[in-house]
């Protein structure tokens, strides 16, 4: 595991990753796509490290949690691209492709097992709702009002290119991007949330763990995990439709995502002042 205290963890994180996947188009659009926002990453880590710096005032926390869960929440959104998939699936009953495409399903569906707790878990909008609530002091986080505008864009646009582009790779490679960068800053925040919990937020040490395992749930391989899946729901999809992807066009896509998931983070950070 990379030095998490040092700039460009995150970095090292998401590369350590991409090293497990197959040679190709994909995963040399994700290494340029990284590399080529190597400051969105910064500015990242340095929203998350001005988070955990010291106590901040419960508005200045609601709008923070309030849009930093806009850019996690993707369970629904991934569960509607595989219903899409499923009705690619009826209107070509009898193609020889079928199998492939209840393959990118299923893969998709095990990205999302555990945030809708298919697997007998707690709901994990339910381990966020106790986290942020927790620091908060209250759920008025909740409210839409406290919702950053570029926060609500990221969703929006996320949401366009899963839900409703016309090219179902688009709601795939939004996907694989997704879970490679969510493994990274799960990994990266978890020291950071621990010590902010209990040093400057005032919770008691014996329930750090409790308000902590939204972001606990994620690490220790819980995201890379999903990436795997990820990558097979878009190899799958790519073979079932005998088509290869565009590495211009992946890296377009995967770079947008950087820079608006770096947007927000850095309106949450100046939402602390």
């Amino acid at each position: 595991m990379p030095n998490l205290t040092a700039a460009g963890a995150m970095q090292a994180i998401i590369e350590t990753a991409l090293l497990e996947m197959p040679t190709g188009v994909l995963r040399q659009a994700l290494v340029d796509a990284f590399r080529s926002e190597r400051q969105s990453l910064l500015d990242i880590e340095d929203a998350f490290r001005e988070l955990t710096a010291r106590k901040h005032a419960p508005a200045n926390l609601r709008r923070f949690f309030a849009s930093w869960a806009k850019t996690n929440h993707s369970a629904a959104s991934v569960a509607g691209l595989a219903n899409r998939i499923t009705l690619l699936v009826r209107s070509n009953a009898g193609c020889a492709a079928l199998q492939k495409l209840y393959e990118v399903c299923s893969d998709l569906q095990r990205i999302t097992d555990e945030d809708l707790g298919a697997l007998g878990g707690v709901l994990h909008a339910d381990l966020f709702y106790i986290m942020a609530s927790a620091l908060c002091g209250d759920d008025e986080w909740l409210l839409k009002s406290n919702c950053l505008p570029s926060a609500h864009q990221f969703k929006d646009w996320t949401d366009q290119q899963r839900l409703r582009a016309r090219d179902l790779i688009k709601g795939l490679l939004t996907t694989l991007v997704h879970e490679v960068y969510t493994h990274a800053e799960v990994e990266f925040i978890h020291p950071l949330y621990q010590i902010w919990f209990e040093q400057h937020m005032g919770i008691e040490p014996e329930r750090v763990r409790y308000i902590v395992a939204w972001v606990t749930v994620h690490t220790n391989g819980t995201e890379k995990n999903h990436f795997g899946h990820a990558v097979n729901a878009t190899t799958a999809f790519t073979d079932a439709m005998q088509t290869e992807i565009s590495a211009p066009s992946a890296r377009t896509l995967f770079t947008e995502y950087l820079r608006r998931k770096a947007d927000v983070m850095r309106d949450c950070a100046a939402s602390l002042h």
